[in-house]
C-alpha cells in the first residue's frame, strides 16, 4: 500500500481525536512528511515521486501541528517553540506565487483550473504556514503584504480556531446519546 498525504492526515487526526496518538510511529511519520516538501517548489507532494499539489498544503502541512502536539505530549523538549518542522515561508511562496488564479480562487499547480477544493485546502495550508501554535507561544509569519494574513485554522477540524473552540464548548454540554 502506498503512503498518501490525505490518508496520512486523516489517520493522524483520528488518532489525536481518540487520544491514541501513542500508536503513531512519529519518527517514521516525520521522516516521510519532511521529505514531501519539495525544495525547489516549496509546496508539498501527496505521494513519493508525484508533482507538488496545492491541496497538500493542508493534507501534509496540517500534520505538522499534530506532530508537535504528539511530541509535546511525550515530553520531547527538542520540539521548536517558534515554528513548525517544515519551511513555512517556502510553502507560503508556493501558494501565493504558483497557486493563485488571476480570476480568483486557487489551483493545485500552475496551468490547472481553479476549483473550490483546491481553494479551500490551499487557504487552510497557507493559514497553517502563517500561524505557529497558540496561546503564549503563538507566532505569526506572513510573507508579503500584511493583507495576506489569514485567520488561524484548527489543524484537526480545518475551521477557524475560535469556531472550533465554540463548537467544542457547545457539544461538551450535551449528553451522550444512548444506543
Amino acid at each position: 500500500m502506498e503512503a498518501h498525504g490525505g490518508y496520512t492526515f486523516c489517520a493522524v487526526a483520528a488518532l489525536v481525536l481518540m487520544g491514541h496518538d501513542r500508536l503513531c510511529d512519529v519518527e517514521a511519520l516525520v521522516r516521510w512528511l519532511s521529505n514531501r516538501q519539495m525544495s525547489f517548489e516549496g509546496g508539498f507532494q501527496g505521494r513519493t515521486n508525484k508533482h507538488v499539489d496545492g491541496c497538500y498544503s493542508l493534507w501534509q502541512g496540517g500534520v505538522f501541528p499534530l506532530v508537535h502536539k504528539i511530541l509535546n505530549g511525550h515530553g520531547d523538549n527538542a520540539v521548536s517553540t517558534r515554528c513548525w518542522m517544515f519551511d513555512q515561508n517556502a510553502l507560503q511562496e508556493y501558494i501565493l506565487i504558483c497557486c493563485q488564479n488571476v480570476h480568483g480562487g486557487l489551483v493545485d499547480k500552475p496551468g490547472k483550473p481553479r476549483d473550490f477544493y483546491h481553494t479551500c485546502y490551499c487557504l487552510s495550508g497557507l493559514s497553517v504556514a502563517q500561524h505557529f501554535a497558540g496561546g503564549n507561544l503563538a507566532t505569526t509569519s506572513v510573507l508579503g503584504d500584511c493583507s495576506n494574513e489569514l485567520m488561524p485554522v484548527h489543524p484537526v477540524y480545518n475551521i477557524g480556531v475560535d469556531c472550533a473552540f465554540q463548537a467544542s464548548k457547545y457539544f461538551s454540554t450535551l449528553s451522550v446519546p444512548k444506543l
